[in-house]
């Protein structure tokens, strides 16, 4: 650490001169260079020190012993959040305002009092601001000079019967995570993650998540990995999820914080960020309701600096969305952005992974709160698990090939059966699918066979394959398509001679396939210009749905 010679040399020969008359330092007429001396040598006296520590306030003796505690330094900004921040004022200035008997801060105390430094130290490979104590006074603080109060427990909110829930931890991302996958096989996933009908997830977010926790691949396809996860029983799935999250380098929550766009001048350790939040929580008791500000508090107090540090405040491009957009940067950005961060970490992925419920107050203040669940200090191991939830439950299925599952069929069996089927409506406890020609022939391009199906379809149907659907997947395979129902408009007409009078007009085009000697299909579109060609042979038509003629 640097010594009083160091941390006092940016002091001006007026802030000396001031320093010597608090630490009562007989110092007279001289230069800088030999007050520095002077106040170097006699600053570090034990005596000295103690007697001017008993002078100190409570809180700045709490500073001074954060400082110890953390080896005599920290980051500035972390400090300065806790501590406030030192006014830059010239001479005439801090003679007016005496900052040593008038201080805005306790940092700004104990920096007129040379009690403290800041500098640009060397940290690992980086140089960091810190804040630090003088190395010849480190030694001479007493081991404790007040309570080091650094509680790290929330208080909780109290009487639950005035808490608006607002959502409850579940583990309805494993079944939603189950529909993206097989959803993603598909050309167009989005067509068959419409058919959710209830509940809709954000697909987005989960998708950014089961890539981040190595799910999907760099072509937004399912992962080997993947099929172990819809393999595990429900309750090891979930928290297998939430360690991957909680791991990830790839999962970047600031691309989901609601009205800002961050631009961050560094490359960030993501895991990094979100552990040293997670570690405050897991000091937190479960089941009890808390505030989502008190946690905001805890954190600024304890770990301001998680997120950005130093220079981050100024460097960062942090736009707030709006009418006029709106540039957050410096300390005071703090709740918009890190606060942001919480609320989302908080409120959103810690009840999206079965961890947290959430709710409001009743009551004004309004405010956010949360409530941990046993899950969270479950995430360490599996040995403690129990599963509430098993999937054993076998689906219903017709002759004429309809499927029926719910939440608690296998998640590694609706997989596959959602990728022979056409999807007809998924909700959070029902997921209905048709077998149908067109479905099979999509399995075929994924590689699926019809033998596949046929043993999914006899091992996990309730009441196993009926024989006659059994003989239409293999009529399929061996002939393809051997009927489908269509829509088309058929016009009929009074004799064959008139029919063949169409074939020979400019209406012939819109002609299709005759399905008697009186009847034909109509293509799409053409309804209005074979009525026209009617009229003008002289035959009026009663076709429904295609408008009035034009005059």
């Amino acid at each position: 650490m640097p010594g009083l010679a160091t941390s006092l040399r940016s002091f001006e020969i007026d802030q000396l001169q001031q320093l010597a008359q608090l630490w009562a330092i007989d110092a007279p007429e001289q230069d800088k260079e030999s007050l520095l001396l002077t106040l170097a040598l006699n600053l570090a006296e034990a005596d000295q020190v103690v007697a001017h520590l008993d002078s100190l306030p409570e809180s700045a003796q709490t500073a001074l012993m954060l400082l110890k505690a953390n080896g005599g330094k920290m980051l500035w900004s972390s400090f300065s959040h806790r501590f406030g921040e030192i006014r830059a004022l010239g001479q005439a200035k801090r003679k007016k305002e005496k900052p040593w008997d008038f201080p805005k801060s306790e940092s700004e105390r104990l920096w007129y009092h040379g009690l403290i430094g800041r500098d640009f130290l060397r940290v690992g490979e980086e140089l960091q601001e810190m804040a630090y104590i003088p190395d010849e006074l480190l030694p001479l603080l007493p081991d404790e000079l007040v309570p080091l109060q650094l509680s790290q427990d929330l208080p909780p909110f109290g009487d639950e019967s005035k808490v608006s829930l607002q959502t409850l931890a579940s583990s309805r991302v494993l079944d939603n995570a189950c529909t993206l996958l097989a959803a993603l096989r598909f050309k167009e996933p989005s067509k068959y993650l419409a058919k959710q009908t209830a509940d809709m997830p954000n697909w987005t977010l989960l998708q950014a998540l089961l890539n981040g926790t190595g799910l999907l691949d760099e072509t937004v396809q399912p992962t080997d990995l993947a099929r172990n996860f819809l393999e595990l029983p429900r309750a090891e799935a979930l928290s297998w999820l939430a360690r991957q999250w909680l791991t990830s380098t790839q999962f970047n929550e600031l691309s989901f914080l609601p009205g800002l766009n961050l631009e961050p001048a560094r490359e960030l350790d993501l895991a990094k960020i979100r552990q040293s939040v997670f570690e405050l929580l897991k000091k937190q008791q479960v089941e009890l309701w808390f505030s989502l500000q008190d946690f905001a508090d805890l954190v600024r107090q304890n770990q301001p600096d998680f997120l950005r540090q130093q220079e981050d405040y100024f460097s960062w491009t942090i736009l707030k969305e709006g009418q006029a957009p709106d540039l957050l940067t410096g300390f005071e950005s703090w709740p918009q952005v890190e606060g942001a961060y919480l609320e989302f970490l908080l409120l959103r992925m810690l009840p999206l992974l079965g961890l947290a419920d959430t709710g409001r107050t009743k009551q004004p203040p309004e405010g956010h709160l949360f409530r941990l669940k046993n899950s969270l200090q479950l995430m360490e191991g599996l040995e403690s698990l129990t599963e509430t939830e098993p999937e054993n439950e076998l689906f219903k299925l017709t002759s004429t090939g309809k499927i029926s599952m719910t939440d608690r069929s296998q998640r590694l069996i609706r997989y596959q059966i959602s990728r022979f089927s056409e999807w007809l409506s998924l909700t959070p406890e029902l997921y209905q699918y048709q077998l149908t020609p067109t479905s099979l022939s999509l399995a075929g391009q994924q590689g699926l066979r019809p033998k596949h199906l046929i043993q999914l379809l006899r091992n996990h149907a309730e009441n196993g394959l009926p024989p006659v659907l059994y003989e239409a997947i293999k009529g399929w395979e061996s002939e393809g398509m051997t009927a489908s129902i269509e829509s088309h408009t058929v016009l009929r007409l009074s004799s064959p001679e008139l029919l063949q009078t169409l074939r020979e007009s400019a209406a012939a085009r819109w002609l299709g396939e005759s399905l008697s000697p009186t009847a034909v299909i109509l293509k799409a579109g053409g309804e209005k210009i074979v009525q026209q060609t009617l009229a003008g042979l002289g035959h009026l038509t009663d076709l429904e749905n295609i408008g009035v003629l034009d005059d």
